[in-house]
């Protein structure tokens, strides 16, 4: 039988590793904690896409900047030109129209660019097939018309509002009137879609028949790692389809919220500071 003394220091002992296993335990949930806060991001992105299968001349485009508010943080990377794609010879700008900010692009000439399918190389192939050079028209070695797309994105330090946007976060014709189309829901996971007019203008002139289509998309999504990537978005998109110029058009914006997983982080009870 151990003497009282022997008793009294494996208690300690047992007691002593019990409180460092506790702290070790602590310490490692904190950094994982840590890391897992420090991965959270905030991102907007939005993006342009043109096609034209022809060349068209004195072209004006105009879309709403999206918001609320006009913000023009989103379309500044467009007009100050740091948004990749850009071609050269393209102006783009912000102007008010009828009390509404809008994205003007225009161009004394836009011309397509054709490509030719991608060419299968054999390992160890010699010499290797030449590459087709991209021609402004369509042809039987170039028939894959390539469109124009620019797109930027924006971090804030704030939660985005994804189940709820409208008037909160930017999305086009934000003043318009939204109808729901299609909502679905399951575990942690939220889903609508709403359809909305959007007021585009497009004016161009035109030698041969052309057909041309434009896209904007708009999209907000928070993300965290947690044994992997997880995140929550909302998306707004507009695209019209034309066969010649048309002045104004209403264009059909389909706006979709609550999707992804939702979760809670440090950032939901933030301040809204470095929002756009």
């Amino acid at each position: 039988m151990a003497p009282p003394r022997c008793k009294k220091v494996s208690i300690c002992l047992l007691i002593g590793v019990v409180i460092a296993s506790a702290a070790c335990m602590g310490w490692v949930l904190f950094i994982i904690h840590q890391s897992m806060a420090e991965s959270e991001r905030h991102d907007f992105y939005s993006s342009i896409s043109l096609s034209y299968t022809t060349t068209i001349k004195n072209v004006t485009i105009m879309l709403p900047v999206p918001g609320p508010n006009g913000t023009p943080v989103l379309a500044d990377a467009f007009i100050n030109r740091s948004a990749p794609g850009i071609p050269r010879d393209w102006d783009l700008s912000i102007e008010e129209v009828k009390g509404t900010p809008m994205l003007v692009i225009r161009a004394d000439r836009m011309v397509p660019e054709y490509h030719g399918y991608p060419i299968q190389i054999e390992p160890g192939q010699s010499p290797l097939p030449a590459t087709v050079a991209p021609r402004t028209e369509y042809s039987l070695e170039t028939p894959v018309l390539w469109p124009v797309h620019i797109g930027t994105m924006v971090q804030v330090n704030r939660t985005i509002e994804t189940r709820d946007p409208i008037g909160r976060e930017p999305v086009f014709a934000y003043t318009g009137k939204f109808t729901l189309m299609e909502e679905s829901a399951g575990p942690h996971v939220e889903g609508k879609e709403y359809a909305h007019p959007v007021p585009v203008y497009v004016w161009f002139e035109q030698e041969q028949p052309a057909e041309f289509s434009f896209q904007a998309n708009i999209e907000g999504i928070n993300s965290i790692w947690r044994g992997g990537w997880i995140f929550n978005r909302y998306e707004d998109s507009v695209s019209v389809e034309l066969k010649g110029p048309q002045g104004w058009t209403e264009a059909r914006g389909t706006l979709r919220v609550g999707e992804g997983v939702y979760y809670t982080s440090g950032s939901d009870q933030g301040e809204r500071d470095g929002e756009i």
